[in-house]
């Protein structure tokens, strides 16, 4: 016989066929309970370094931050230097020391932004400041162009069209202090981005070495075939730019002027400044364009739309395949979500810098996870990026092999 409340470890409960402890409340009646296992402690120990690793990563996040519009310069900076940097060499090829040379290159920069303040500015902000004048009888031309069988168009411009005291104009004015000083520190930043550029032409070899030295020299022969294929793409990109913006702006201001369309040196510099941006850029300089050309005639604003929608079909087929080359062969579609992606994390400077990076990600693939990735993948991508490649029939063999 057990002693009241006495227990018997390791006692298995017949129903259940588990190890119970077996319980007696009374001689005759036994109850079987479950043996729980005694609590553990765990001690959770967090280095010191790996506190600091953290503590260091988010203070390096908030300084990249905080120092975004910065970075933007220097990456612009960069983009410039890269481009000129043939230019300098091909002087020095020609028996011109290297820092004659980048003198002379930054004096004819200092002369284009002389020529785009003395020259392009004063007349742009003298024909926008007409425009604006101008404004509400040109939207009445225009309201008046409308076809009768669109009314809702009607409506749009009844609510658009202001009067001399129109809360919307007066709106405008009070906003000429916040404009001026937003001009300020464009022009500031301008003058930074070429400082800085100059300064990356003469000392540009030592600033990339002194960056190098930070990586392990298993990885430098990888980082440098990486800088000489990516500065190809940035050559491509930075090359096709100057002339895609150049000819737009120079096609726009032509043809508007050719259809006496006011204000037509602004609208060209809304070109010129708009082509940078792939395929928003395109409807940002067309609207505004079509627009003052109906306040003309309906004719006029026609033949404004023809001409954009000419200009970039001729742009998108003919120039930009030969001026860009086969450094920058991107599909429409990775431009629009690279240029969504850029435009949201960084604004509209996201959306023109976003798409080198996107442009070099090949290289990338190819020199660093190569190793981490189906040689098949790498083969694949790499006939896709070839110059003549018929991307159609690499994709369907790739599906084929499925």
């Amino acid at each position: 016989m057990e002693t009241l409340g006495a227990s018997q470890p390791g006692t298995r409960n017949p129903e259940l066929g588990t190890p119970h402890r077996r319980i007696a409340d009374t001689e005759s009646d036994l109850h079987y309970a479950p043996l729980m296992p005694e609590p553990q402690r765990v001690d959770v120990h967090v280095p010191f370094m790996a506190i600091l690793k953290i503590v260091l990563s988010l203070l390096v996040f908030y300084c990249i931050v905080k120092l975004v519009s910065v970075l933007i310069l220097l990456i612009i900076a960069i983009l410039l230097a890269v481009m000129l940097e043939p230019l300098v060499v091909w002087l020095e090829g020609h028996h011109v020391r290297r820092e004659i040379g980048v003198l002379a290159v930054g004096f004819v920069l200092i002369g284009l932004l002389v020529v785009f303040f003395a020259v392009i500015l004063p007349a742009t902000a003298s024909q926008l400041t007409d425009l604006i004048k101008n404004l509400p009888a040109a939207l009445d031309r225009i309201e008046k162009s409308i076809p009768a069988g669109a009314p809702w168009i009607r409506q749009i411009f009844a609510r658009l069209s202001p009067t001399p005291t129109s809360p919307n104009i007066q709106s405008w004015m009070q906003r000429g202090m916040a404009a001026g000083l937003y001009a300020i520190e464009a022009v500031t930043a301008i003058i930074l981005v070429l400082v800085v550029t100059i300064y990356l032409l003469v000392e540009g070899r030592q600033f990339y070495a002194w960056l190098v030295s930070y990586v392990p020299r298993r990885y430098r022969r990888q980082v440098a075939e990486t800088a000489a294929e990516s500065s190809k793409v940035v050559m491509a990109y930075m090359r096709g730019q100057v002339i895609t913006c150049f000819l737009c702006g120079g096609w726009v201001f032509l043809m508007l002027l050719l259809l006496h369309v006011p204000g037509a040196l602004p609208l060209a510099v809304v070109a010129f400044l708009a082509d940078i941006i792939p395929v928003v850029g395109t409807i940002a300089m067309t609207v505004p364009g079509v627009l003052i050309a109906l306040s003309v005639s309906p004719t006029a604003g026609a033949l404004a739309l023809l001409g954009y929608l000419l200009y970039h079909l001729v742009e998108n087929y003919v120039i930009i395949p030969r001026v860009y080359g086969k450094q920058m062969r991107l599909s429409t579609l990775a431009v629009l979500l690279s240029v969504a992606i850029g435009g949201t994390l960084v604004g509209v400077a996201g959306a023109v810098l976003v798409l080198p990076f996107v442009a070099a990600y090949p290289i990338v693939e190819r020199i660093w996870l190569g190793k981490y990735l189906a040689p098949e993948t790498i083969e694949e991508h790499a006939e896709m990026h070839e110059e003549d490649a018929d991307v159609k029939r690499v994709a369907d063999e790739v599906l084929e092999k499925q």
